[in-house]
């Protein structure tokens, strides 16, 4: 109970963090998760957007369509099977997503430097204790996807 309090309040604490990118770009929840599936899977298939989403190909059309006319990503024939619609990241994509992310790290980066190195080793090694408990959960869901489990999830940090 007190891990769920305290990652309840760190959440609090974090929306108020007015310095984040996230708070100021126009995207649904649905719109960002595209362009994430997007830049880990460029040129990937709208019928695989769907079944990752789990959302129909009529719902993720609208959200294709709006993230094209924002510039976000573009689309593309197959070229062996024209039936294929492909989304790809534009660079005005990749630029947003670089940008909520960057504005995360450096929020992480200022809350870090004010903690002391034992309590730093501390929180890695607790966070990579978590890490490998979810990679283990996420494998036993995701058994049955055909992708690589390095394709379906974020490597470790070198």
């Amino acid at each position: 109970m007190r891990v769920a309090a305290a990652d309840e309040r760190m959440r609090a604490l974090l929306a108020y963090d007015r310095t984040n990118p996230l708070l100021s770009v126009n995207l649904t929840m649905q719109q960002l998760k595209v362009l994430m599936l997007v830049s880990r899977h460029d040129g990937i298939a709208s019928a695989e957007l769907t079944r990752r989403l789990g959302v129909s190909l009529a719902t993720l059309s609208g959200i294709v369509d709006r993230l094209v006319a924002q510039g976000y990503v573009t689309r593309s024939e197959d070229a062996h099977d024209r039936r294929i619609r492909r989304i790809h990241l534009s660079p005005a994509g990749r630029e947003i997503l670089f940008e909520i992310s960057d504005g995360g790290t450096k929020a992480q980066q200022r809350l870090l430097a004010r903690l002391d190195d034992e309590t730093l080793g501390m929180l890695a090694s607790v966070l990579e204790r978590v890490i490998e408990v979810a990679v283990a959960d996420a494998l036993e869901q995701d058994n049955d996807d055909p992708a690589p489990p390095e394709d379906r999830f974020i490597p470790a940090a070198g």
